[in-house]
């Protein structure tokens, strides 16, 4: 992919998201379970019922208490929004609202004309960043060719190499 090099002015952090601790574990479960039986066998009813629960954990209730990671994702997406002086908004690639998808399209909706996608999962490797997060924003991108909306992915090995030493040398004595 080609190095963008206009400045965005809206930003998407991409974060992975995790169930709030007081949504029952055994839907959890049963979502997962059907999410790779629908890899293998796409059963309409299993989408459904796929589908159905996605929703209800996505938009459970959620604290400071139940959703600490949540809560720090926000937090983290303020401050690099105060730090480049554009709005940074959210979306989370599973369990937790907004979508990936919905995050882009309400920066679409709120006037933005260059979106940068960033995700907070900055290894390669994973499915989550390689492949669902990447096929998200190009589904959003054809669909609004208006816009101009990048993934800023992968992110080099040598910026996180200098990331973790820096964070190192705070644990030195």
């Amino acid at each position: 992919m080609a190095k963008n090099t206009s400045k965005p002015n809206t930003v998407v952090l991409a974060a992975h998201g995790i169930p709030p601790s007081n949504y029952p574990g055994m839907k959890v479960g049963l979502l997962m379970m059907l999410e790779i039986l629908n890899e293998k066998a796409h059963w309409g009813f299993l989408q459904k019922w796929h589908a159905r629960l996605d929703q209800e954990v996505r938009t459970w209730k959620r604290t400071p208490q139940t959703d600490p990671y949540k809560t720090a994702v926000e937090a983290l997406a303020k401050k690099l929004s105060e730090r480049l002086g554009i709005p940074v908004l959210v979306g989370y690639n599973e369990f937790c609202a907004p979508t990936v998808a919905e995050a882009i399209e309400k920066a679409l909706s709120l006037g933005a004309s260059t979106v940068q996608v960033v995700s907070t999962m900055l290894i390669r490797g994973n499915t989550h960043t390689e492949s669902e997060i990447a096929t998200t924003v190009q589904e959003v991108a054809q669909a609004h060719p208006e816009a101009k909306i990048v993934y800023a992915f992968p992110v080099e090995e040598d910026l996180i190499i200098s990331l973790l030493e820096t964070h190192l040398h705070r644990f030195e004595e």
